[in-house]
């Protein structure tokens, strides 16, 4: 178990997270919702009841049973390279089946042909447990829909995004931020170093990189352990797995 994704590319994937993670407790996984509706009357008679503590019913499922779902969120079986780039290297404690998400994709889909979509490019690779919840929704009255979206936890996920101006990770931080301040909402728990090539920055929960002109690579490594040092220390510095961001990064090669 790990962190909920949100699919709102205006900011860096980490504070997205952060963002997020005030959601974790009592809230159903993020991503688009699948629209499916009842059938009949019977189905909609069907519908579960909220649980007692007032939180969506969930149903646990394979990865072949939540695929509806998935798909209508946006997420599909890697198959071959990220975008141009191999991962060559994760951290044992790693486990799952790769699914790539792509957002513009998601977005066109969502908002229609002609939606403004911030990146040329944004693809990203994480990797989801054979189990997983597929939450329904609630309406703001409190009754159940038939719409359910899954919960899409992964320890890790590299995310490529691609920009013509990508000329440096500055290009890609928030350039009316006080120093330091985006690139420390970017990778948050402190801790940030240069990356040994002069290409970005990481630290225990993540990296940030540039490794050619229009490409931003991001990498988080938020398992349990690190979300919880947040949420714990959320102004104060986190351990996490700084080697293993490491190796993560200088992993991950050109075709």
């Amino acid at each position: 178990m790990t962190f909920w994704k949100k699919h709102t590319p205006s900011a860096p994937a980490l504070a997205m997270t952060l963002g997020a993670m005030a959601l974790m407790v009592g809230t159903a996984g993020c991503g688009t919702t699948e629209e499916i509706e009842p059938s009949s009357a019977a189905a909609e008679e069907a519908l579960p009841e909220l649980n007692p503590d007032g939180s969506a019913p969930s149903e646990r499922m394979t990865l072949e049973e939540a695929a509806p779902y998935l798909e209508a969120q946006g997420y599909f079986p890697a198959e071959g390279d990220l975008s141009g780039y191999e991962i060559t290297y994760l951290p044992d404690a790693v486990e799952g089946a790769p699914y790539d998400h792509d957002a513009n994709a998601w977005l066109i889909q969502e908002l229609g042909e002609g939606a403004a979509l911030p990146y040329d490019e944004e693809i990203e690779r994480s990797w989801l447990p054979d189990i997983i919840d597929v939450d329904h929704l609630v309406d703001d009255d409190g009754r159940v829909l038939a719409a359910r979206e899954a919960f899409t936890p992964s320890d890790v996920s590299v995310t490529v995004l691609r920009q013509e101006d990508f000329t440096g990770v500055d290009a890609y931080l928030d350039p009316e931020a006080e120093d330091g301040t985006a690139l420390e909402e970017a990778l948050p728990g402190g801790g940030i170093q240069e990356l040994p090539d002069g290409t970005g920055y990481y630290n225990g929960a993540g990296a940030l990189f540039v490794p050619e002109p229009g490409v931003v690579i991001e990498v988080l490594y938020m398992d349990e352990v690190v979300l919880d040092e947040l949420l714990e220390h959320p102004d104060g510095i986190v351990e996490g797995h700084p080697e293993e961001v490491l190796l993560i990064v200088e992993g991950i090669e050109p075709v």
